[in-house]
């Protein structure tokens, strides 16, 4: 079932806003989640809350103040984790195999969650958690190394732009 149909089924859409959301999608490029979001539709909240009640997902609230292992943020790189809203939030061992658990903000876009699924190459438990929330967390906890990976160079001496320019 799509976002769209979900929200409409439970009443938390109309068809008016059904055509408003896709003429926003078209107008600036956006997904569905995006434009719900945008146009003030749903509240980041709400959505969360409806995503993981209808896909019947763990609903994960405070993500941003949660502590990170290092590990596990480094299943996924930096620009991939934000521009899909999604962060690993830990793993579980439990039942003799051993799963991840990951937050995403938009549980409908199945292409992000089959790329994690492809990134990480272990079977992810999947948790509904506030966008801002997940970007918040990605901001906080990825090392500053990852998030701009030539500053260890300016750091290390060696000068970006000096390089770029001899290499025309």
């Amino acid at each position: 079932m799509d976002t769209i149909s979900a929200l409409m089924d439970r009443g938390l859409i109309t068809d008016d806003q059904r055509i408003t959301i896709a003429g926003f999608c078209n107008r600036w490029n956006c997904s569905i989640f995006h434009a719900l979001i945008e146009a003030n539709i749903i509240s980041e909240s709400d959505y969360a809350d409806q995503a993981a009640d209808i896909l019947n997902l763990p609903r994960v609230t405070n993500i941003k103040s949660n502590s990170f292992e290092q590990k596990y943020l480094e299943l996924l790189p930096f620009h991939f984790a934000r521009s899909r809203a999604c962060v690993v939030l830990g793993s579980d061992d439990s039942g003799g195999y051993s799963r991840i658990r990951v937050a995403i903000s938009d549980p409908w876009d199945f292409q992000s969650r089959q790329m994690v699924e492809d990134l990480v190459q272990l079977k992810v438990e999947w948790c509904v958690g506030e966008h801002t929330d997940v970007i918040e967390a990605i901001d906080r906890h990825f090392p500053v190394s990852s998030i701009v990976p030539h500053f260890w160079e300016t750091l290390a001496g060696k000068s970006v732009l000096k390089d770029s320019r001899e290499s025309f």
